[in-house]
């Protein structure tokens, strides 16, 4: 039977207790540094680091293909990834900046807990047995809790549930199982081994060995005793499966059907897992460690999934919604008439024989700025978008910490007929900094979604706003 809810967070507590020193740093802010003899440390009080030679070296090394910060002489600035890197005697873990000037160092539980819950909806995060809101302490560790939400709920349910299929086996035998393999050779002096091809049930199959090496790697980084106890508990159960590197390929051709798709959500938190770490099974000791996640992706991912689980409160109508799909190419090759330049706008919303395109921007948007600080590459890949589709509306979605600002430009381009066309590009952002695991703040939240988006459906917005400023091109060049 599953602990009750505050024993929970009782353990959260403790895990945090016991664990190591841990510098929790925000995504674009700077952070002096200094070069330590002893060990690695964070300083609240002066919000520096203490990094000695060879972690320095290790965060470099990392860099050069993560591409996580920026490392300057004497400061250190976290870029647009979150997640947590372990390196020397620290771990620093990075969170998102979302609230304005410093208010974000005093609401760092509320955004450790908004990231678990955009997770939840990207990748199917199994959190359904804890209340993220009541993780409520100064000292979060986001990637303990993000393995205890994982572990402590596939234990439950591997208990009863585990995953059993046919696999094809090749082996000497001294009877007949399936069929004789007539192609392999068999020694005179050996007539009494049968050489036989048969398909067992067993519970060596790709998934369960997906599930324990995921658990074998995590159980070596992890530093709470409770997580370790539950990833050995996993890997107890699955003793008859084999402890095998699984490759991303591998996970991706797992098939789920009506027998194993409870288990889809934890292959998903394999998958991210697997991609984003730097451990392997050969390594001996673990003396470098990075779980990072590309904070675009995750925005990105995040609104297409709220605006597909509920399409007809967010445009008050119902409309398709089609995130990643293909709507051709820019050009073709002149010479070999090859199509390139893939069209993939983050999400396609269709309303009858209309369509418009949302493309999501993971930037905080510059009011004083008379373009709103939008990027002029941004501006030509939306021009493209429309003019392809012939779009009726377009969209560029930003996060947003508090004030939620309003633009709109317009696009003109004649079409094959002669005709000219207008297309308001909409520039709208949202609310990130209210807390998404409470009734009050998920309303909030998604009142500002539904506001921002119901215009480019031609609904009326849901949020009375002062007028929108407008600026106007006329010309084919936005």
């Amino acid at each position: 039977m599953l602990p009750a809810h505050r024993e929970d967070q009782n353990r959260i507590n403790r895990w945090i207790a016991v664990s190591r020193a841990v510098a929790t740093l925000f995504e674009y802010v700077s952070y002096p540094y200094k070069v330590s003899r002893g060990t690695d440390s964070f300083s609240i009080a002066e919000n520096a680091l203490y990094l000695t030679e060879g972690t320095l070296q290790e965060l470099e090394q990392l860099n050069k293909t993560k591409g996580f910060l920026e490392i300057g002489r004497k400061t250190l600035r976290p870029l647009n990834y979150i997640g947590v890197v372990m390196a020397g005697d620290l771990t620093i873990q990075i969170l998102p900046k979302l609230f304005k000037d410093d208010r974000y160092e005093a609401h760092k539980s509320v955004i450790a807990g908004n990231v678990l819950k955009m997770l939840s909806y990207t990748e199917s995060l199994p959190i359904t047995e804890i209340d993220t809101a009541d993780i409520d302490t100064e000292e979060f560790e986001f990637f303990e809790v993000f393995v205890w939400l994982f572990a402590k709920n596939l234990a439950e349910l591997i208990k009863s549930n585990q995953v059993r299929e046919y696999v094809k086996r090749s082996e000497d035998l001294h009877f007949v199982r399936g069929r004789i393999d007539t192609r392999r050779s068999t020694d005179p002096a050996r007539l009494h081994i049968v050489p036989c091809i048969f398909h067992e049930f067993s519970k060596d199959n790709t998934l369960n060995r997906t599930l324990k090496y995921t658990c074998h790697l995590m159980s070596r980084v992890v530093r709470s005793s409770e997580n370790f106890r539950l990833l050995k508990f996993i890997s107890n159960v699955l003793e008859p499966v084999s402890l095998t590197p699984v490759t991303l390929a591998g996970v991706d051709r797992i098939r789920f059907s009506r027998l194993n798709q409870r288990f889809e959500p934890f292959i998903r938190i394999c998958r991210i897992f697997l991609a984003h770490s730097t451990l392997t099974l050969r390594a001996s000791h673990v003396e470098t460690f990075s779980l990072l996640l590309p904070m675009e992706v995750l925005f990105e991912e995040f609104i297409a999934r709220v605006l597909l689980d509920d399409p007809i409160y967010y445009f008050g109508k119902q409309v398709e919604v089609q995130p990643q799909e293909s709507i051709g190419h820019l050009a073709e090759n002149a010479a070999t008439g090859k199509k390139t330049f893939r069209l993939i706008p983050d999400i396609t919303i269709r309303n009858g024989a209309a369509t418009a395109i949302i493309d999501t921007k993971y930037k905080v948007l510059n009011h004083d700025d008379s373009r709103f600080d939008v990027k002029q590459p941004d501006m030509y890949q939306m021009y493209a978008y429309v003019t392809k589709l012939h779009a009726s509306g377009a969209m560029l979605l930003y996060p947003e910490t508090e004030a939620v600002e309003y633009g709109t430009f317009l696009f003109a381009y004649t079409n094959g007929d002669g005709s000219m066309h207008t297309v308001p590009l909409y520039i709208r952002s949202i609310h990130l900094s209210e807390n998404l695991n409470t009734d009050e703040g998920w309303a909030a939240f998604r009142r500002s979604l539904a506001g921002a988006v119901r215009l480019i459906v031609g609904a009326e917005s849901m949020t009375p706003a002062a007028p929108p400023t407008l600026a106007v091109s006329n010309d084919h060049s936005p």
